[in-house]
């Protein structure tokens, strides 16, 4: 659900962005008929100036917030396995802060989340494979395929700035 408002506030974002610009055109990019300070066109388009500009602002906070409440909630998950004895040598948190993979190389397991809105664990005997492939033009996806029948693959995106030390990791870990 969090995706699809996420993807939707995106493309609303083509037209607002179109609208603000034709608003700032018609106006001559007055800021001080826009902050209030002169008056000039009519008032309803200084109105529909700021909605403009909360619609971004106010999507970009919304979707911030909810990835830093996914993050949090993601911490505190890692955190209650490692109380249970699960010590990852690589954790790697997804993008959007919506997965988390862990492995515990001395206990030969590995902690997927989420797989039907919870954690699961593999044993790193249960990897078939895994591999990064580029997914768009900055986004890398790793995938982990396994070998249970019932969770062939598990996903998620990368940081680009993390894809080349999470596939050391991962080599150095469960070989290439």
């Amino acid at each position: 659900m969090w995706e699809l408002l996420r993807t939707l506030w995106a493309i609303g974002c083509i037209p607002i962005g179109a609208l603000l610009l034709i608003v700032l055109v018609l106006c001559g990019f007055n800021l001080a008929f826009f902050l209030g300070i002169s008056s000039g066109a009519d008032p309803a388009v200084r109105w529909l100036f700021w909605a403009l500009v909360l619609y971004f602002v106010g999507g970009v906070w919304l979707f911030w917030w909810g990835d830093q409440r996914y993050a949090s909630k993601l911490k505190r998950l890692a955190a209650g396995f490692q109380a249970q004895g699960f010590r990852p040598q690589v954790e790697v948190f997804a993008k959007m802060s919506d997965a988390y993979l862990g492995i515990d190389g001395a206990a030969r397991r590995l902690l997927a989340y989420p797989i039907d809105g919870k954690g699961h664990f593999f044993q790193l005997d249960e990897i078939s494979s895994w591999r990064i492939v580029p997914a768009g033009k900055r986004n890398h996806r790793l995938e982990v395929l396994t070998r249970n029948p019932r969770l062939p693959v598990f996903s998620l995106v990368l940081k680009p700035t993390e894809v080349l030390a999470t596939e050391a990791r991962l080599a150095a870990l469960l070989g290439a």
